[in-house]
């Protein structure tokens, strides 16, 4: 018997259908309600703003999320609902202290946490008088015998004790709030394991900005590492702070002018940096000013070039003062991007590794242990660079073929641009008048191994390699210090450095010239490099840090450990407290051998080497009557020389050619010149075939 086959849809297949239309419509994990329990909770608003404060005060906890619990933390961790206080009163605040807040409720996720630093001066100036450490902190970590106080003997020095509170609001101010076992754990802290580099060795933070008039600062959640390369060693016990604005902590950058007028509008991270070399803090060393840095990228910037910024700044970790730091930009990627354009993805950014001197072709900061290596992008025209300047660059064409050129200095859109001269000049005289003995090569013993130092390439741009100072601590020390080589570093391409190239480029005449002219910019006629100029960029900024000195006297003046000058006086005292540096003793002291007898004759000695070099012509340049700037429309300009013949150019050119010829826009100077328009003003003397330096002016007329 056939069976009849039956019409209609099988009951087991119309019973799934039913299943998944029930699902869509019935259970709660759809995508609207799935929206909503994405939903972060209502932030945290506190009744007082972050900042300085006199008295006490009654701080109130408030969210718009109704049925929300509040729960906060004093000791930089992050509250969650099984973990800080709950919040159900005025908090009664009466001495420094960091507040780390966050609402919950049930449905939500919790809201983003908020912190803010309260800072009592009166306070922080007797933090830690006996020098414990504070609830939380560790007595030791690594090999350092740890003393957190403030020096009584300079909080109550008749001298000091009623600058110090005002020296705590002279500078702006960083709070770094975090968990402290991130820091300070023997097994996962990053301070107690100073010598970790790399994303590995990165852990989470708040930073705070806080100026004492009430200016506008920020807060931010961020990234925080160690810096450093020497200073990294197990036995010191300050240490300056990476900062890296990611996603993965709140926003990818920091929008905030940190770097003031000229200065980057955002930054993806930056430097909180302390003096080590010649400081306190390292082992008590006399000769610390903190700010040599400072005043190395200030001369860089003076010259007209692209340099690094930065500022004093006290900071405090979890409340505690950690004394006098400064901001620093980072010249890799994205700091080119910022100041040339372009995105951070066209940079090479190449540096000397990290004490390659301890480590050649070590690795260990989670890079390749190529030397140099490239921070961003890649080595490969750096290499290219190398290259032609190892096979010589004395002829024309050869050192034409790095800036891009033909033999005639034409650009030729076919050949990379390597490298930009005037940049190199600029970058090695600051090196020369600083003396460094640590950048672009350490110079001890000889000059072993670069150091220190930052280039950076824009592939795309048609830009040659620039060069930033970095890491100045060993300057302005001896007056007669040498650092014009020339050093065989470099001589190998794992040591290639930009004091190298320098000195293979001095074999080509156009770029003697170049440097000639740059000498004569900075060096005469009120120029970056004159006595005068130098001494007060140097008295700019002491003036900025001379009343922070006081706290970081009393913070680290009597620091043990490290290495440095030794004790005040030869020996230790029988009570076994060595005497802290101070203000008024050690600091102003090397500030005024600085000022009396750096900065008078140094000029004149970095002068004489650059003649012992054969790079400063003997020819000298010509003399104008008057500096530039506005102008009457009826004005003269006279010109003079002690010998040679006189050509200048009224149109902003060169009156020599490439090659030594005379410019057919030049002309002779047999009288004096009307100033009757707006105009750039070049001369240069000519005798028996040699150029001098070139002399420039630019005047305006209304």
């Amino acid at each position: 018997m056939i069976r009849k086959r039956t019409s209609g849809f099988p009951i087991v297949h119309l019973l799934a259908i039913l299943t998944v239309i029930a699902s869509v419509v019935f259970t709660p994990s759809s995508a609207a309600e799935k929206k909503g329990a994405e939903k972060k909770s209502t932030e945290v608003k506190f009744s007082h703003k972050r900042g300085f404060y006199d008295h006490g005060i009654d701080l109130t906890l408030s969210t718009a999320e109704a049925g929300a619990e509040i729960r906060f933390t004093t000791d930089g961790s992050v509250p969650t609902p099984a973990s800080g206080t709950p919040y159900s009163q005025p908090i009664q605040i009466q001495r420094t202290t960091i507040l780390r807040a966050a609402s919950f409720k049930a449905g939500l996720k919790p809201s983003d946490v908020k912190t803010h630093t309260l800072i009592f001066p009166a306070d922080v100036i007797r933090q830690s008088g006996d020098g414990l450490p504070p609830v939380g902190f560790p007595y030791s970590w690594g090999e350092n015998k740890v003393d957190y106080g403030m020096d009584q003997r300079v909080a109550d020095d008749p001298k000091y004790r009623e600058e110090i509170i005002p020296g705590l609001k002279s500078i702006p101010t960083f709070s770094l709030v975090m968990e402290l076992d991130d820091l300070f754990h023997k097994d996962k802290g990053i301070y107690a394991n100073a010598q970790w580099h790399g994303r590995d060795a990165e852990k989470p933070a708040s930073l705070e900005l806080i100026h004492a008039d009430g200016k506008q600062g920020f807060q931010e959640n961020c990234g925080i590492r160690i810096r450093g390369g020497f200073s990294r060693m197990p036995n010191n016990a300050k240490h300056g702070f990476r900062v890296f604005f990611r996603k993965q902590y709140g926003e990818g950058r920091l929008k905030y002018p940190l770097f003031g007028e000229g200065g980057a509008e955002s930054v993806d991270g930056f430097d909180l940096r302390t003096s080590q070399n010649y400081s306190w803090s390292m082992g008590g060393d006399p000769k610390a000013v903190f700010l040599r840095d400072e005043l190395n990228r200030d001369t860089q910037l003076a010259m007209g070039q692209p340099g690094v910024r930065g500022d004093a700044c006290h900071l405090y970790i979890n409340g505690q003062y950690w004394g006098l730091y400064n901001t620093c930009e980072r010249p890799e990627a994205s700091f080119a991007a910022s100041y040339f354009g372009g995105k951070k993805e066209d940079y090479d950014t190449l540096k000397a590794r990290a004490g390659a001197a301890n480590r050649r072709g070590g690795g260990g900061d989670g890079r390749s242990s190529e030397m140099p290596f490239a921070t961003d992008g890649n080595t490969a025209a750096w290499k290219r660079l190398y290259e032609a300047v190892k096979s010589g660059v004395s002829s024309d064409a050869s050192y034409q073929r790095l800036l891009g050129n033909n033999p005639d200095g034409t650009r030729n859109p076919q050949f990379d641009v390597l490298l930009n001269p005037v940049n190199l000049i600029d970058y090695m005289l600051v090196i020369l008048y600083g003396g460094n003995l640590d950048s672009p090569i350490a110079k001890f013993g000889g000059g072993g191994f670069p150091n220190n130092w930052f280039g950076s390439r824009n592939r795309k741009s048609g830009e040659g390699f620039r060069f930033f100072i970095w890491d100045a601590e060993h300057t302005l020390l001896d007056v007669n210090e040498d650092a014009t080589g020339p050093y065989t570093c470099g001589d190998q391409y794992p040591e290639s450095n930009p004091q190298w190239i320098w000195q293979r480029c001095l074999d080509n005449a156009e770029f003697r010239m170049l440097l000639a002219d740059r000498i004569h910019r900075h060096f005469f006629n009120g120029g970056v490099l004159t006595p005068k100029a130098a001494e007060a960029r140097f008295l700019k900024r002491i003036k900025e840090i001379e009343k922070a000195v006081i706290c970081e006297s009393a913070r680290w003046g009597d620091a043990e450990g490290g290495f440095g000058g030794g004790w005040r006086g030869g020996e230790m005292p029988a009570n076994g407290k060595r005497p802290p540096r101070t203000r008024d003793v050690e600091w102003r002291g090397e500030v005024n051998r600085i000022v009396n007898e750096y900065f008078p004759k140094r000029s004149e000695v970095v002068l004489a080497q650059l003649w012992n070099m054969g790079v400063h012509p003997d020819l000298a340049p010509a003399k104008f009557s008057r500096p530039g700037g506005s102008s009457l429309a009826d004005s003269k300009l006279t010109m003079e020389a002690p010998e040679g013949t006189i050509y200048f150019t009224s149109d902003g050119s060169d009156p020599r050619l490439l090659g030594g010829k005379i410019s057919p826009t030049a002309l002779p100077y047999r009288e004096s010149v009307p100033l009757r328009k707006s105009a750039v003003i070049k001369a240069r003397v000519l005798k028996d075939g040699d150029w001098s330096p070139l002399t420039e002016v630019a005047f305006t007329t209304p």
